[in-house]
């Protein structure tokens, strides 16, 4: 069977959501298709549960947290969708956020409340979404219109948006799909590698036997061949000989979009006192590792792993200024970095330079667009991926809002155009007239910046995807009347 929507959105996460919303604020007839049971699956992991939306900052600030080349890609994103506009868009859909350590949350810090804005406000636009409902295959026909196979239903559609994601956390639906359907379609897509992903580490300073234990402010830098390549700050969780936590989270970004293999790590326990500081410390504990022990967990340090460190440094011996300078450099060898599958982010997909920054629109494929992790974009923790996933999936939207909108205004002109004489010479030909642009263009509702729109009834009717179904055959009744069907259930 097959239908006919104006836009198709693969992807019910962040990113799909709030592509949906934006379609439906606008009155956009679009199709929202999630492979898993309900969408936002991995939504509700984001923040340990409490949902870090985005960071404190403006476009500028966060373009240079991203680095190159994400930063550059997303400024056109970012611009139009700052974290302050993001605070006031969700704000005015019913969730307002508070400022955590220059991480933005909802105030409630609940996850639930997120999601639950993005699935009422697609309820109240009636913006359809089809959940257990995997796309096999994504194909342009002639004429410029997709294909979009979903077993037995097969939709067509003059504009894709892939919002699929990457492929951590597997069982929440991402599972690179989007990356396969662009590879078909003729993009170059970059190796998927971890990002912000947890390391193995063979320390002998970890606590022994296997313990879970907390670091919560430390200095991480990455050398190569003794130069200090990169740093990032912030706790280190240690499970046994798995390392986590933000620095060394941020530390396994920046080694893969570097592509760096031979690296050290060294960690710098006690970040907020200078090297002399911590030896003048160390002198009054007369080289004994009860009072280093003392000393650590006075900074913070769990007593599992104060107590091992300071056994550890005694082990080795040397004097306070010796063991100060192995606390401001402590060595961290990593055997391994764990799998993608683990990871918060993927690192690597559809290559950016093969997307128009300034629409999400494919440079290959018109028609086709892209929002969030399935394209190579990726950033630091602390609510930068999120924020990259709504701020794409609104330009991307708001691109086709301006493409429709000048194709309607196209048309209009045409049949409104007098009809020409014929038999002189020059009157035969007809003047198109200049289109207008999307954001000005009659019968379309754009949405003011980070705020959502109210849609009157009859706009809402309007906005409504234009199926075209065919007749059914050999008895059967159609999608729709199945559709109405399981409403009166």
């Amino acid at each position: 069977m097959v239908t006919t929507a104006e836009v198709i959105i693969i992807g019910a996460g962040a990113a799909g959501l709030m592509a949906g919303v934006t379609a439906g604020e606008a009155g956009l007839p679009c199709l929202l298709v999630e492979r898993r049971h309900r969408p936002g699956l991995k939504l509700l992991l984001c923040g340990n549960n409490r949902c870090n939306i985005s960071h404190a900052g403006d476009a500028r600030d966060m373009i240079a947290a991203y680095g190159e080349p994400v930063g550059t890609f997303l400024k056109t994103a970012l611009t139009a969708f700052p974290p302050a506009r993001l605070r006031r868009w969700f704000e005015a859909a019913g969730v307002p956020t508070c400022l955590n350590r220059d991480r933005i949350y909802p105030t409630s810090e609940k996850a639930d409340d997120v999601l639950h804005c993005f699935t009422d406000r697609l309820r109240e636009l009636s913006v359809p979404l089809l959940l257990n409902c995997p796309v096999s295959a994504v194909t342009r026909l002639p004429g410029g219109v997709y294909q979009v196979s979903c077993g037995a239903v097969v939709f067509t559609a003059p504009r894709v948006l892939l919002a699929t994601g990457g492929v951590s956390y597997p069982k929440t639906g991402s599972v690179g799909d989007g990356q396969r359907f662009a590879g078909e379609l003729g993009h170059t897509v970059l190796p998927l590698q971890a990002g912000l992903a947890g390391m193995d580490s063979a320390a002998g300073w970890l606590p022994r036997p296997a313990a879970s234990a907390s670091l919560p402010t430390t200095r991480l830098t990455i050398t190569q061949r003794g130069a200090a390549v990169g740093t990032t700050e912030g706790n280190v969780l240690a499970e046994g000989n798995v390392l986590r936590g933000t620095a060394i989270f941020d530390a396994s970004r920046m080694i893969a979009r570097r592509g760096w293999t031979d690296f050290e790590l060294e960690l710098d326990v006690l970040p907020d006192m200078s090297l002399a500081a911590v030896a003048a410390r160390l002198q009054q504990t007369a080289g004994r590792a009860r009072g280093l022990s003392r000393l650590l967990t006075a900074q913070g340090l769990d007593l599992a792993v104060a107590d091992s460190l300071a056994a550890w440094l005694e082990q080795r011996g040397g004097d306070a200024s010796a063991w100060a300078r192995l606390l401001k450099a402590l060595p961290l060898p990593i055997t391994g970095i764990r799998p993608v599958k683990e990871a918060i982010v993927t690192v690597g997909g559809v290559d950016l330079s093969e997307i128009n920054p300034d629409t999400m629109e494919s440079r290959r494929s018109p028609g086709l667009y892209f929002a969030g992790e399935v394209m190579d974009i990726d950033g630091p923790t602390g609510g930068y991926n999120l924020h990259a996933a709504f701020a794409t999936a609104r330009l991307a939207i708001q691109a086709m809002i301006g493409t429709v909108a000048r194709v309607e205004q196209s048309a209009a002109t045409a049949a409104n155009r007098p009809p020409t004489k014929a038999g002189r010479r020059g009157r035969g030909k007809a003047r198109d007239a200049t289109p207008t642009s999307g954001r000005n263009a009659p019968g379309r509702s754009v949405p003011e910046e980070g705020r959502p729109t109210e849609v009157s009834s009859s706009e809402r009717r309007r906005s409504l995807p234009r199926w075209k179904t065919p007749p059914p055959t050999g008895g059967d009744e159609s999608w729709r009347q199945r559709q109405r069907g399981s409403k009166g259930k």
